[in-house]
């Protein structure tokens, strides 16, 4: 098969989430993969898989360059440098005070549709697998006059996001109405998919376990982790939906744990814990140490807010603890309960409750592994290949 591959995250993202995991476990199976990178890059071959972006022909690199100020200064504009129109057509195309986003769509998706063209085989079977509500979603009648079978592998609920994009409320319903196939990682998108598109399958996230049970060797510690124990740990991405509030309470009442902290973070957060000596923040760390951390960590953690994002999420990281052997303290996420050494919690003093539980807990490996064995990528792909099969049949 092809696919081609629509997602929310660059390829070479310090971050490892679901589009990277389904395109590795695409690759193994010996299918080619297209990754429409969101964020401007030149283009990448290796082996089966290509990384494209609408504006990868060097012609627009070196525009971009000039515009950014990288060939006359050191200084990098970044993000929040005023739109010129130049500025704004090349590599800003859907932002909403963008004025020249309509000639910067029209060109990006001329080009994008012309790639797709071209990376279709008639010959095989062609898939496109949106991992967020684009406005490519538009083009999906001519995408289907090439032989694409669509895809919209839903993830979160995007309503719920505090800077989403205000088109997705008009291109997600059209998404769900003209996919072929959904599938949905939470059963509250599940039930809303099927709202509106009777071809909708329930296929939560997953771990790399082979990855993380490389925690079974013995790690040296990263200079960064704090000597003392026990070492309460979090990766993932720090943003509206975590609890700072329930950190700082949790750490002012357990002074005597080090809280271990993993990636990106809003400055706000870091502005509320940075006082707080027992909580420590490491960092964006690489996908391939994210091992060694777990290792030396004694009990994980996922502190976040109940709101719709959160119950409608079904956490990557919760997998990814219990394959490195770690028993998780989590807030109330519906999806996440009954899970094995998981202690889900209803409030502050819950969470100190079974911070304390958990730490003294002796996990049985087999345990673990038994409920992982339905809970890998390569199951997840399974459902993704079946239903592509059972609709074409």
């Amino acid at each position: 098969m092809n696919f081609i591959i629509i997602p929310w995250i660059d390829w070479d993202s310090y971050l490892h989430s679901r589009p990277h995991q389904l395109v590795k476990e695409a690759l193994r199976r010996g299918h080619r993969v297209l990754y429409l990178s969101p964020g401007w890059r030149p283009t990448k071959k290796e082996g089966n898989l290509e990384i494209w972006h609408p504006f990868s022909n060097p012609i627009f690199g070196i525009v971009r360059g000039v515009l950014r100020g990288e060939f006359f200064s050191n200084k990098s504009s970044g993000s929040s440098e005023k739109l010129t129109p130049m500025r704004g057509l090349l590599y800003r195309p859907y932002e909403d005070k963008n004025r020249w986003a309509f000639a910067s769509k029209f060109i990006s998706e001329f080009l994008t549709r012309k790639k797709l063209r071209a990376f279709c085989d008639p010959k095989d079977r062609n898939v496109i697998i949106f991992e967020q509500p684009f406005p490519l979603v538009y083009h999906i009648p001519y995408l289907k006059t090439l032989g694409y079978h669509v895809i919209y592998d839903m993830i979160d609920d995007w309503s719920a996001y505090q800077d989403a994009p205000k088109y997705f409320t008009q291109t997600e319903p059209y998404l769900l109405q003209h996919a072929d196939i959904v599938t949905a990682t939470a059963k509250p998108l599940y039930q809303k998919a099927l709202q509106y598109n009777k071809n909708t399958f329930l296929c939560p996230n997953a771990a790399d376990i082979e990855h993380f049970t490389k925690i079974r060797r013995e790690w040296e510690k990263p200079e960064d982790l704090p000597d003392k124990m026990p070492r309460i740990g979090f990766f993932g991405i720090m943003r509206e939906w975590f609890d700072v509030e329930l950190l700082k309470y949790v750490a002012l009442h357990r002074p005597q744990f080090e809280f271990c902290l993993i990636g990106g973070y809003l400055e706000e957060i870091f502005e509320q814990l940075k006082d707080l000596r027992n909580i420590h923040f490491l960092g964006q760390k690489d996908y391939s140490v994210l091992p060694q951390y777990l290792h030396h960590f004694d009990v994980t953690i996922i502190p976040f807010l109940m709101n719709d994002l959160i119950r409608s999420t079904n956490p990557i990281k919760v997998y990814e603890y219990l394959a490195g052997g770690k028993p998780v303290v989590a807030t109330d996420i519906p999806e996440i309960e009954g899970m094995p050494y998981v202690y889900v919690s209803k409030d502050q003093e819950a969470f100190i409750e079974n911070l304390d539980q958990a730490i003294k807990t002796i996990l049985v490996p087999r345990e673990i592994e038994a409920f992982l064995e339905s809970h890998t990528w390569a199951r997840r792909f399974d459902v993704i290949e079946a239903a592509i099969i059972g609709f074409r049949n």
